[in-house]
């Protein structure tokens, strides 16, 4: 019976901001008890709630700032799809447009890399600006439009029932910065090495001089297997990170796909490391025209002797993978801890 008055509150409270939800909890909590007798039967609990409405008209009541653009029965689907929008929309398309502005700019210049940076971070910002704007606008009007029109007349005026409460969710919360933010390493980490393997980019390798070389990097066989191990990492941590972004919590798709995207990328990276030809015959026979000093990793890669450096990185890559693992199994475990507001005592 608790269980159910539990769940009423958390409906409630989850549509209101953090600061907010401990407080109206706990007033939420006293007035429901208020209306029940000492001993109150499953029947009587399901009538005191029914009788309070739906828990996001009742959350509107206890919103401190009133909203009203957009109704509060689907106002929590319009933030919730902005939400998930915008992160992805923004980081796509700042790296679209850095990427674009670094190829016109190299088109243009040249081998001038503080020029080309220069114009990737520029084109960057605004095509992120620009997708991230563009997102809200046209999700705010398609939304307007559908409720203005009747395409959400059913969800409004829906008959909200005792039954339809949905179960406590306790998983740890996941904050949107995480995900975007390993949305952004991942999208930058991958056009690195994708530039240098492709060769769009100049490389410096000297210990005379700032002497600008354009040469490949990478040889063309170990191109052949990193492209679709980038592809394939891209694409699981825009899995992970997007069922992050809707779900929020650790749930049981999102620590499956998280342990997915640690394993198969760690399996992938060191098979990839243990290739023995990695880096190009320019870029060797360059280095060896160079004096460099033992502990320095060029001085490993002119004379092709990498296989320790490669062993130690892929042994941080496997232990680092089962972190992280561990780290996904044990914030799972943690899911039937109750939250902080559901441990309020009733007044």
């Amino acid at each position: 019976m608790e269980n159910l008055i539990e769940r009423y509150i958390a409906a409630v409270v989850k549509q209101l901001p953090e600061n907010e939800r401990k407080e109206v909890a706990k007033e939420l909590r006293s007035n429901i008890y208020d209306m029940l007798s000492d001993q109150p039967s499953e029947a009587e609990i399901e009538q005191v709630l029914q009788s309070m409405g739906s828990p996001a008209k009742l959350a509107e009541q206890y919103r401190q700032n009133p909203r009203y653009l957009i109704s509060p029965q689907v106002y929590d689907d319009y933030l919730r799809l902005l939400r998930l929008l915008v992160p992805i929309i923004g980081i796509l398309t700042v790296v679209v447009g850095a990427v674009t502005g670094g190829i016109e700019a190299f088109q243009q210049n040249g081998p001038k890399v503080s020029s080309v940076l220069q114009v990737m971070f520029q084109s960057g910002i605004q095509s992120g600006v620009s997708g991230v704007m563009q997102t809200l606008v046209w999700t705010t009007v398609g939304f307007v439009i559908s409720e203005r029109t009747g395409l959400l007349k059913d969800k409004k005026t829906e008959e909200w029932k005792v039954a339809d409460l949905p179960a406590v969710m306790t998983e740890k919360m996941i904050p949107i910065s995480d995900a975007v933010a390993e949305i952004i390493a991942v999208l930058v980490f991958s056009a690195f090495l994708l530039f240098s393997a492709l060769n769009a980019f100049p490389q410096i390798f000297s210990n005379t001089g700032p002497v600008i070389i354009n040469m490949p990097v990478f040889s063309s066989s170990f191109t052949r297997f990193l492209i679709p191990v980038l592809i394939v990492g891209i694409l699981l941590t825009l899995i992970t990170s997007v069922l992050k972004l809707i779900d929020r919590r650790w749930s049981n798709r999102v620590c499956f796909w998280s342990i997915i995207d640690n394993a198969v990328s760690a399996i992938m990276w060191v098979l990839l490391l243990l290739h023995n030809n990695i880096f190009s015959q320019e870029l060797v026979d360059l280095l060896q025209e160079q004096t460099w000093s033992d502990g320095d990793v060029l001085h490993y890669i002119s004379t092709g002797d990498t296989l320790s450096i490669r062993l130690i990185i892929s042994a941080i890559i496997v232990v680092v993978a089962v972190i992280q693992i561990g780290i996904v199994i044990y914030y799972r475990s943690k899911r039937n801890q109750p939250q902080e507001f559901m441990n309020q005592e009733p007044i």
